[in-house]
Parts: C-alpha cells; structure tokens; sequence
C-alpha cells in the first residue's frame, strides 16, 4: 500500500561525473526521507554536482528539495566525495524533516482542550533581581553562514553567534516571530543563501557597542529576545539573552 505522503518519482539533475551506484544511492535516501514527513510531498528534486577538485577543498555538492503540501525544505552539503555529500545530505534533510513533524506534533498537542490558554512564557522577575547565570564561552571556528544555519538547528537553538570565513566577522543568525532567518550585521552585497535551504534574510539588528550593564537594561526594556553587542574594552561581538526563569544567559567567544 502506497502512503499518502509518499511519491513516485525523483527528479534528478547531475552535473559532472556521478557513477550509476551514487546516483540510485540518492534517489534512494530521497525516496525514504519522502516517508518521514505527515505532509503530501508533491515533488522532490535532487541536484548532485563534482566539480574539479583541484581549486577545492569539498568538490562534491549534494542539494535536495521537497515541496510538502507547497512548503519547500531544502538541504545542501558538500563533500570530499559524492557519496560522502550524499550522506551528509541525508543527516541534514532528515532531521528538517524530522523536526518539521515534530512541530506539527506539538502544535496538535497544544490545540487539545487541557493544554488550552497555556503558552510557556519568561518569569516575571523584578529587574535589580535578575543576573547573568549563565556566561558560556565559545571557542568558535570560522564558518560559513549555511554552516551556522546548520549548526543552529542541529543545537534547535532560535539563535547562534558565529564567525563567518567570508567576512571574518561575528555575526548572529536568529529566527525572528515567524520562524524566518535572519542574519546579523548586515554585509553590502552579499549574495544570501536561498536556493537549496530555507531563504536567509539581512536582520535589522546592529552590534551595539556598549557595556554589560547597558546591554542588560536594552534587553529589559525591548521586545528581543536577546541583545547583540561588543564592550569596547574586549572588542568581540557577545549575545546577552533573557532566560526563562527570568534571569541573563550571557555567550561571549573565547579570546
């Protein structure tokens, strides 16, 4: 019996040299990650692409994308082989989908009537009670924005402070209220990614340059969840966040 949500054919597309065995082993992790989902999959691209390793550190490319019921989910890796980006592509995909459903679970569960009128929410504490009790440091690797991305879902965090190779920069990338992706500070005339992930978006936030105390009452008297700023004296970007039980989580890289 076929179910609902599975689909009969992959589109492939291939660029390069891609042996018959790597290709069925994509179509093949496409087929079963397409019975993950609670969703019809009306259609499903995979996109494998070698390119000349000699001017490359991970020649191999491996992108798919689904469309459930006319939402995209897309995925992207890149290998020292095609069956290593085949591989990494199915971790990647999977767990997009997996946590898709996920929500979709929680979703229904919050709609039953006992769990009706309770949204989990910060604790009300005064401000001259709140502290930072948390302060974690990070010994942060550069990384490409998609690898952040990546990075930040694997950890299911809503944002992820990061150094990007591109723009040997710290920057933040973060989910804003309607789940989309956004990245901060904002680079002129960078090319975002868009095409095999969910699109990513130039954040309106900017870094302040401003003390730890400051940074505490801007996050106190704002509606962001968290604060973005660099104290003169120490020079690198830091994230200050709220907590759930009212106090300061506070991630700063290590020097």
């Amino acid at each position: 019996m076929v179910k609902p949500h599975a689909i009969s054919e992959v589109e492939l597309r291939v660029t390069g040299r891609v042996s018959s065995q790597d290709r069925e082993l994509a179509l093949n992790k496409i087929r079963a990650l397409c019975e993950l989902g609670h969703e019809p999959v009306l259609d499903a691209v995979v996109k494998l692409k070698v390119r000349p390793k000699a001017t490359l550190e991970l020649p191999s490319i491996a992108e798919a994308s689904l469309n459930l019921n006319g939402d995209l989910v897309r995925a992207h890796a890149a290998g020292q082989t095609i069956g290593e980006a085949i591989d990494l592509l199915d971790d990647k995909l999977g767990r997009r989908l997996r946590r898709r459903r996920k929500r979709f679970e929680d979703r229904r569960h919050d709609a039953e009537p006992e769990n009706r009128g309770h949204t989990p929410g910060y604790v009300e504490r005064p401000h001259d009670e709140r502290d930072v009790v948390r302060h974690k440091t990070l010994a942060m690797r550069p990384v490409s924005l998609e690898e952040a991305a990546d990075e930040m879902d694997q950890l299911d965090h809503d944002f992820y402070l990061y150094l990007d190779v591109d723009h040997d920069i710290d920057r933040v990338i973060y989910r804003n209220g309607d789940g989309e992706l956004h990245v901060a500070p904002a680079v002129d005339g960078e090319n975002l990614p868009g095409d095999t992930r969910p699109s990513i978006y130039s954040g309106p936030l900017v870094l302040n340059h401003l003390p730890l105390l400051d940074a505490e009452r801007l996050l106190d008297h704002g509606n962001e969840p968290f604060v973005f700023f660099a104290e003169t004296a120490k020079g690198r970007s830091q994230v200050l966040y709220r907590r759930f039980d009212g106090h300061y989580g506070l991630i700063t890289p290590a020097v």
